[in-house]
């Protein structure tokens, strides 16, 4: 619980709002950590036998016709005292058993909230690219007007009238597209969040995770690492399995015996210690099974961690091309701003036409939304980064 807690204590630090995740999925993943913590006692405590209480009653009747009862009760107990170190290294493979499975769920529960926010930030992004492709076709459509003004007049040929009307059907036809986009991406919010309404959350710039801090608390790497703890205590338990063992066994118990010819009562017990070794054929393949299996983690882990290293650096090259087109928005910007301002002078003089002036102003406002635009998708790689992350 506290490191569900912790979780989503980190996300609300990053972004205002409540937790995103519905109650039924917090609720599984809570259920899901008292499980595996149950599983951790469990296993700690394997190593201790039970004792066996017993309770019986024999009727016997023979072919002479004596009959006679038994009736007994006892408890017995055999526990072994020494593994050679296999006791301890089961309590050792239990405790990083047990923290690999937990890191499982750490890394749901992230997986979840990257999916939730991811989704927000895309749904951001959309709506502005629904914008822009609005103003585009509010351009197109003034374009298509002049174009086809001119072509009446003869200033146009049918060329430039075709290539308008093409535009201008490209342009609906993205509009389109992004409307559908956005109602697929808010259909998957509210399928993960199990909810009819999406609140809006404001999501702030998160600090982008360095590629050191991204392969040092990688939770998937983390739960490799635990694993690995895991598959070098079940070595050795498997190499103590073979090696001497000591057990002790010990009874006590309590008998009513009633005969034709003679009664019993009392008390009974035994106990002693056996040491014993096994010598079992299957020995070297078994012990060379286990090595292999920790061999086969170990270089599980480190194939991942590098096909991790090659997926951040991936994220942070996108990262860096997201901010070089912020970079040309603003060049574009600052050309239309510019224009913008002259044009107004013009249609001020009768030199220009207000709907040169009014195409000009929508184009400042694409490349203003295309600079936010940017900003959301490295804020989309960001939180990718962030959530695989142990925070």
């Amino acid at each position: 619980m506290r490191k569900a807690i912790l979780l989503m204590a980190c996300a609300a630090a990053v972004f205002a709002g409540e937790p995103v995740l519905s109650d039924k999925k917090q609720e599984l993943l809570q259920l899901k950590r008292e499980k595996i913590r149950e599983d951790i006692l469990l296993q700690k405590r394997d190593w201790v036998s039970p004792l066996r209480f017993s309770l019986s009653i024999n009727r016997n009747k023979n072919a002479t016709f004596m009959e006679s009862e038994t009736r007994s009760a006892g408890v017995d107990w055999s526990q072994d005292l020494f593994r050679s170190g296999g006791i301890g290294y089961s309590i050792e493979q239990a405790k990083a058993l047990g923290m690999s499975n937990l890191l499982g769920i750490d890394k749901e529960e992230a997986e979840y909230l990257k999916q939730a926010y991811t989704l927000y930030t895309q749904i951001g992004r959309d709506r502005l690219k629904h914008r822009q492709n609005e103003l585009t076709l509010h351009n197109r459509d003034l374009d298509l007007f002049i174009i086809t003004a001119k072509y009446k007049a003869g200033s146009a040929d049918i060329s430039e009238l075709n290539r308008a009307t093409i535009d201008r059907d490209t342009a609906r036809t993205a509009l389109i597209v992004s409307k559908n986009t956005l109602r697929n991406e808010e259909y998957a919010l509210k399928k993960l969040l199990a909810t009819a309404q999406i609140d809006p959350v404001d999501i702030k710039n998160i600090p982008l995770v360095t590629k050191e801090e991204y392969l040092a608390q990688n939770l998937e790497l983390l739960q490799y690492a635990a694993q690995d703890r895991s598959d070098e205590a079940g070595a050795k338990i498997v190499r103590s399995s073979y090696l001497p063992k000591l057990t002790f066994n010990g009874s006590y118990g309590y008998t009513d015996y009633q005969g034709d010819r003679i009664e019993y009562k009392g008390n009974n017990y035994n106990y002693g210690a056996v040491l014993s070794i096994p010598l079992d054929i299957n020995t070297n393949a078994q012990m060379q099974s286990s090595r292999l299996q920790l061999l086969q983690t170990r270089t599980a882990k480190v194939d991942r961690a590098q096909e991790l290293e090659q997926e951040y650096d991936m994220r942070f090259f996108t990262i860096a091309d997201y901010e070089e087109r912020i970079v040309v928005a603003q060049e574009m910007l600052t050309i239309y701003q510019e224009l913008y301002t002259f044009t107004k002078q013009q249609v001020q003089t009768g030199a220009k036409s207000v709907y040169e002036l009014e195409s000009l102003g929508n184009s400042v406002e694409i490349q203003r939304l295309e600079k936010e635009i940017q900003t959301n998708n490295i804020l989309i790689e960001k939180i990718a980064l962030y959530f695989d992350t142990k925070q």
